[in-house]
């Protein structure tokens, strides 16, 4: 009876792992403290970033919990169910919890065989006369019987390991499920965020639409009411084109109407000129004529004066030229000897 109570208490050591030590699977750190006002069972893992080997030679920090070390032991055990550790530490206490109802049914079958063997020894004994051989009958069947409830304790033991194996895999499994439905919590904020965020984009995105297409159409409608300006002044300059050819050509026809006038109006001072230069050519022939004949009468007086005799100073007689009786003035003569005759006008 003491070396199954010790076999069952080694054993529910080796599966409990040592007090303070990380129950990751060939991790020697110590776990992490409890805090003694805190409620619960006391931490089984250092919950430290170790680095470790994944399978492809690159070392990857793993942080060590009871997800991380469940799957661990999944990894190394070979066995598949790495993503789902609630459904397979509960397949594995269900199978536990089956072998222990079995085992104990068993324990219950032999107990209950070896009370019936016990009480049809001892009424063997009872029929029997001799107490010696009773006796040692009855120790035979005791020794049996205690070395059967050895055994059955031994495997009540063993259970009772198995038990707590499996429910600190239970735990394990829920402490892994909780941090799994951290994660999936955290991952549904992180999705819904990410689809609020791709929302407001889509309504950024269909508000730029609408700003865009608002734009659109206002440049449409600048370039519109630029083409219709652009039109309106070509119309305009067409307009104007025609206009100025127009008052071009007035221009030109009044130019060469003035021209014409201007020409006519020559023609005329022209003709006038000339009959002005015949006039003024004539009255100096004239002037030239009158001026010889003057000239030839000067000479005419000077001559007469010089041929006529002076008369006598004192017989106070009168002068025969006196009171012009001759009929001829003298000329009034310049220091040519020309008389200063105004010309005919």
């Amino acid at each position: 009876m003491t070396t199954a109570t010790q076999t069952a208490a080694a054993a529910a050591t080796q599966a409990d792992g040592a007090p303070g030590t990380c129950r990751y699977p060939g991790c020697a750190s110590p776990a992490r403290g409890k805090d003694p006002a805190a409620p619960g069972p006391r931490p089984g893992y250092c919950e430290q970033d170790v680095p470790e080997d994944r399978g492809d030679g690159t070392p990857a920090l793993v942080r060590h919990t009871a997800l991380t070390a469940f799957r661990r032991r999944q990894q190394l055990a070979g066995q598949p169910g790495g993503d789902r550790p609630v459904t397979a530490a509960l397949s594995r206490a269900a199978a536990i919890r089956d072998d222990t109802i079995a085992a104990m049914s068993r324990l219950g079958a032999q107990l209950a065989a070896a009370l019936d063997q016990l009480a049809a020894l001892g009424a063997q004994l009872a029929a029997a006369g001799d107490p010696e051989a009773a006796e040692a009958q009855a120790e035979a069947v005791r020794a049996q019987t205690a070395a059967q409830l050895e055994q059955a304790r031994a495997e009540t033991a063993a259970q009772a390991v198995a038990r707590h194996a499996a429910e600190l895999d239970a735990a394990e499994a829920r402490a892994a499920a909780a941090q799994a439905i951290t994660a999936a919590d955290d991952q549904a904020a992180a999705r819904q965020h990410a689809e609020q965020r791709a929302r407001d984009a889509d309504r950024a995105l269909h508000d730029e639409q609408r700003a865009a297409a608002a734009r659109i159409a206002e440049a449409e409608q600048a370039a519109a009411a630029a083409r219709a300006e652009r039109e309106a002044a070509v119309a305009a300059a067409g307009q104007a084109r025609a206009d100025a050819a127009r008052a071009r050509e007035q221009d030109q026809q009044r130019h060469a109407a003035e021209l014409a006038a201007t020409a006519a109006q020559l023609a005329a001072a022209n003709d006038t000129i000339a009959a002005l230069r015949g006039q003024l050519a004539r009255a100096e022939t004239a002037l030239d004529r009158e001026r010889a004949e003057q000239h030839k009468t000067v000479s005419l007086l000077h001559d007469l004066i010089a041929s006529r005799p002076a008369a006598p100073a004192g017989n106070g007689g009168p002068d025969p030229h006196a009171d012009g009786s001759s009929g001829h003035q003298p000329a009034d003569t310049g220091g040519n000897g020309t008389s200063r005759r105004q010309p005919p006008r």
